[in-house]
């Protein structure tokens, strides 16, 4: 029985839906979140690799060029990939993201392909099977491929579906190692070493944290002591076993604060242990969501590690050298992305180094020394926003998870390239002239492009924000007046505007519910007339241009959940919608009286599943479009009917959606596979 299938139809919409086709906007040449990588132990360049958000992927060549091998699977959402070393068409995809972020999100079980990825059945459904949701490793017993070991994570205090699973019978039942304990724990992951002895890292947050040893192939567990500092002191960690001496093992853990631990070698199959990290990464950070380690396939010397960065001994721990720098120039030798989550040095290219990271593949073919980034062809961006220019209907792009901002100029999906640094955060163009925009990036930062200017770039952050606003505002929603280029709105919890094209910034409004502001539009009908949003689920209005400000006028129709977007009808200010996030309530709501009072204006035809954006039509505004976790739906009739546009989108959440008006053209941009364009004409 597959469970999720049941559990996805909770979420289904009741409205009709319309075969439509979505063609590919981009990027394509720019990479997104990857976690995890399989290599054909016959084939050094043949390459399935796991995205966050992406779903799989393949490569023939080492990653010169890739291929999809999802698109519309029940969740796109990889923690890791894996393939039976005595038949490499054997592939196993664990579902759900495992590393430790606000944005890692859950999947549904292990997929399997039994002819090298055409064709995909569910192996392990995780609610039939009580696996967890979130699998990071998946590990198969070189000697018996009936014998398979995953590890998972939990986000949920209510979810206890996580730690260490073993099958024996091809994937018909599971056990749980209870023995390392019947409790809650984290399993980050698993190394088979010689004949049936298994390493697993354990995340207890007790003294039962660190590295735990089977070795009669899974059914009874030790914890290894001996030289290692106490489990409290450990976290998240990576095991590295050398395969030209299998009593060489490595392990690296994350520490309580979330920087480097330890790094730790055995000689004697993990018996005893001593430290060989020194202090050369006590810079490194974040170990909690980018922790891994691997060694050469003929040199156990060989080791590499990475945090942020990747890090490399050649003599066995002895010394050490960084060998990326995130902040170099792209396309330098020591350039790397940064974060990275999974490395791979390949039996049968000694040297060869796959690493995966949020910027796509960087790979070495020299050991580490230098880099190049295989990204191209890989199309898992993750947006934040998106944004069309109205004056040219090729120029158009967002802000990316840990990727800047990128735009293309060209229309082309395989020519997009990075404008700002940064989380890309909120962009917004200039109606009339796509050489005046707006960029962002964490912690409000705000640059402004005049191509009219010398130089054109401008950091014009608002100053009247103190550096505690700051710290609190993850991303800053800009706002631009439709009718007004020189006059836009930001925002933490209160609102700053500037009238003379962000040359001074002027606070004005208090907090509005000491909540961060999520969303404000200025109405095309009255620019005078503005609505924000907040994460605490307020909506405020202001009908003087921003110089006074109504009390909270969501009232009891809305369910006090984060409005994610606010938009008003284009000839009359007081008709606005705005969508919510949560589950368990309408998401979609209309005001006719300027937001007084609010109606569902879902009706029950949409999915209960946070909603994300919201695009009224300008030339035709019975038209309204809204983005949510399981794709775009759409109303034609001002929001009384709705159907289902999703087509052959892959199924990933759209987070944002835009018009470009004389093109009738609509974009939706997802969170993990790039952004798609339709011709609204065909609807």
């Amino acid at each position: 029985m597959c469970v999720f299938h049941e559990e996805r139809n909770r979420f289904e919409t009741n409205a009709p839906a319309l075969p439509v086709n979505w063609q590919q906007a981009g990027p394509t040449n720019i990479g997104g979140r990857m976690t995890s990588l399989a290599t054909d132990p016959t084939d050094p360049d043949r390459l399935i690799a796991g995205a966050a958000g992406g779903g799989v992927w393949a490569s023939s060549n080492a990653g010169r060029s890739w291929a999809p091998l999802w698109h519309r699977q029940p969740t796109l959402n990889v923690g890791a990939v894996t393939m039976d070393p005595s038949n490499p068409n054997v592939i196993y995809v664990g579902t759900g993201e495992a590393n430790q972020s606000a944005d890692s999100h859950p999947g549904v079980g292990i997929f399997v392909s039994r002819d090298g990825g055409s064709n995909w059945t569910v192996f392990a459904d995780a609610e039939a099977a009580h696996l967890p949701s979130r699998i990071g490793a998946i590990v198969v017993d070189p000697a018996n491929g009936n014998h398979i070991l995953l590890g998972g994570v939990s986000h949920s205090s209510a979810d206890f579906r996580e730690g260490l699973y073993r099958t024996t019978d091809g994937g018909s039942t599971w056990s749980r190692a209870d023995d390392i304990t019947p409790g809650r724990y984290r399993c980050h992951d698993i190394r088979f070493g010689a004949g049936q002895t298994i390493f697993a890292t354990i995340e207890a947050r007790s003294r039962l944290s660190g590295i735990w040893r089977s070795e009669d192939g899974g059914t009874s567990w030790t914890q290894l002591q001996t030289g290692l500092p106490s489990g409290d002191q450990l976290r998240r960690g990576s095991l590295a076993v050398a395969p030209s001496d299998q009593t060489r093992i490595y392990a690296q853990f994350s520490s309580s604060g979330g920087g480097v631990q330890g790094i730790y070698r055995s000689n004697d199959s993990g018996d005893s242990w001593r430290p060989i990290a020194g202090g050369h990464l006590d810079s490194e950070r974040q170990m909690g969501y980018n922790n891994t380690i691997v060694v050469h396939p003929t040199n156990p010397d060989h080791v590499l590690c990475a945090g942020v960065e990747v890090h490399r001994t050649t003599n066995g721990g002895a010394s050490w050298q960084k060998r990326t720098r995130w902040s170099a120039e792209i396309g330098d030798g020591d350039y790397a992305h940064a974060d990275q989550h999974a490395l791979v040095m390949p039996v049968g290219a000694p040297g060869r180094v796959y690493a995966m990271n949020d910027g796509g593949m960087d790979v070495s073919e020299n050991g580490g020394t230098t880099w190049e980034n295989r990204s191209d062809g890989l199309e898992v961006c993750m947006f934040y926003d998106f944004t069309v220019a109205q004056s040219n209907a090729d120029f158009y792009g967002g802000g990316f998870q840990d990727q800047g901002t990128n735009i293309t100029t060209s229309g082309r999906a395989d020519d997009h390239f990075m404008i700002s640094g940064g989380d890309g955060g909120w962009f917004e163009i200039d109606p009339s002239n796509e050489m005046h925009f707006y960029t962002s990036s964490q912690r409000m930062r705000i640059l402004r492009f005049r191509g009219d200017l010398d130089p054109p770039w401008s950091d014009v952050s608002p100053l009247p924000a103190n550096s505690q606003e700051r710290q609190r505002t993850w991303m800053v929603y800009i706002a631009m007046d439709p009718n007004n280029s020189q006059r836009i709105f930001t925002g933490t919890s209160r609102v700053f505007r500037t009238i003379d094209d962000a040359q001074n910034w002027l606070a004005v409004s208090h907090p509005l519910d000491d909540s961060i502001i999520t969303a404000i539009e200025i109405c095309r009908a009255d620019s005078d007339r503005i609505y924000i949003g907040t994460t605490n689920g307020g909506l405020f209005r202001s009908i003087d241009g921003g110089d006074t400000w109504s009390g909270d006028l969501s009232g009891p129709a809305l369910p006090g959940r984060t409005v994610t977007r606010i938009a008003a009808h284009p000839v009359d200010a007081d008709t606005v919608f705005c969508t919510v996030a949560g589950f368990g309530h309408p998401h979609v709501y209309r005001s006719a009286d300027g937001g007084l009072s609010w109606r569902d204006a879902g009706t029950g035809q949409l999915p209960d599943v946070p909603h994300h954006s919201l695009a009224i039509s300008p030339t035709e505004p019975g038209r309204v479009f809204v983005a949510h976790d399981l794709g775009v739906s759409a109303s034609l009739d001002g929001g009384a009917t709705w159907q289902n546009i999703s087509g052959d989108l892959p199924n990933q959440m759209v987070v944002d959606l835009a018009i470009h008006v004389s093109e009738n053209r609509l974009f939706a941009a997802t969170y993990g596979r790039s952004a798609w364009k339709l011709d609204l004409s065909t609807l």
